[in-house]
């Protein structure tokens, strides 16, 4: 199944000028923990000797710089739309200068609040001492600053890039047994139940559409209600032996709930080859889902044998629906799964 173009860059993108993203604390973090560790860089190679360092001087370098820092970010982060016309290389060449001006402006503005504070007389030179000296080591810094992030960014979509080969690897082989073992129920149902095996041949002509699709951000509801086909399929199958139990907390928010597209159904059937399947007597899927705010949870349960059979590619599925997640969520996901007292357990936790 082929993936388009589309899918990959939709994820990819969001890693563009992700050092402005103020959305992420730990990017702020980040920001103002190297402009600070700058800063004391600056304020050390401004003395002679340690001892000449005052408080006073390194307030002076750790403000002005984490202004700057502030500031740059700010104006790349109004810029997005503008910037992203553009390829990465120039992109960042843009950037060096808006860097430039930031210090040259500001270093102006230090040095007009500073004669204002000492009543000096209004000269140009005044306004204008320092402002070559701060803009060299500014771009010198940022040229270091910049290329650094050109090479992290490249290295998070080399990463992305091999996720997106990793899934479509994945949809390229999804479910071979559940294909045929579905179309064996349908071969059977042709006689003796026409209008049933027609459903089954709906329901699975849609589950198919949706593996046939890009590889996007869905609502939670549209998710459910492909699982739910799915799971129709399989009760078809299986008959008596599965059972299904539901339980949504705060359904009202599922069509504004995000989720990448087949996350919940690879999980199912995960529950369902492993679980129901290798069971003799009739067994249960529970599905509990809650959506609290901007925060998706879901749990899901199913019986459990130890020496249970194997299965690479579902093992696959499994780890690639964890893999996406991430690449869409960050580090707001949760994902476990482990197995207690003849029950198998699968959390799922994510901030859209």
């Amino acid at each position: 199944m082929a993936l388009s173009k589309s899918s990959s860059s939709s994820v990819t993108s969001k890693a563009r000028y992700y050092f402005s993203d103020f959305k992420q604390w730990r990017h702020v973090f980040e920001l103002l923990l190297t402009s600070n560790i700058l800063a004391l860089t600056l304020a050390v190679a401004s003395v002679q000797r340690l001892s000449e360092l005052s408080l006073a001087v390194l307030l002076h370098h750790i403000l002005f710089v984490s202004w700057i820092a502030i500031c740059f970010a700010v104006c790349v982060d109004k810029s997005q739309r503008w910037l992203k016309q553009y390829d990465r290389s120039m992109a960042l060449i843009l950037c060096f200068f808006l860097l430039l001006l930031i210090v040259f402006f500001s270093t102006c503005m230090v040095n007009v609040i500073q004669m204002l504070a000492a009543k000096l007389p209004w000269t140009w030179a005044r306004v204008f001492d320092a402002t070559l000296h701060h803009a060299v080591l500014g771009g010198s810094l940022g040229v270091i600053c910049l290329r650094y992030l050109y090479v992290r960014e490249q290295w998070i979509e080399q990463q992305q890039s091999e996720l997106m080969a990793r899934v479509q690897a994945l949809q390229a082989r999804i479910h071979p047994h559940f294909l045929f073992n579905s179309l064996n129920s349908v071969v059977s149902l042709i006689a003796s139940d026409p209008f049933k095996a027609e459903q089954m041949l709906i329901d699975l002509s849609s589950l198919f559409r949706a593996s046939l699709t890009e590889l996007k951000e869905v609502s939670l509801q549209e998710e459910i209600e492909l699982c739910q086909r799915y799971l129709k399929i399989e009760s078809v199958r299986l008959g008596e032996r599965l059972e299904i139990k539901w339980r949504i907390d705060g359904e009202s928010q599922l069509k504004f709930a995000k989720i990448p597209l087949l996350t919940l159904q690879p999980l199912l059937e995960n529950c369902i080859y492993h679980g129901v399947e290798s069971m003799a007597n009739r067994s249960t899927v529970s599905i509990l889902i809650e959506v609290m705010g901007r925060q998706v949870n879901i749990v899901l349960t199913n019986p459990y044998q130890f020496k249970t059979r194997a299965s690479q590619g579902n093992g696959i599925a499994i780890d690639n629906v964890k893999q996406r997640l991430l690449a869409y969520y960050g580090t707001t996901v949760h994902f476990k799964m482990f197995a207690r007292d003849g029950m198998f357990t699968t959390v799922l936790r994510y901030k859209y």
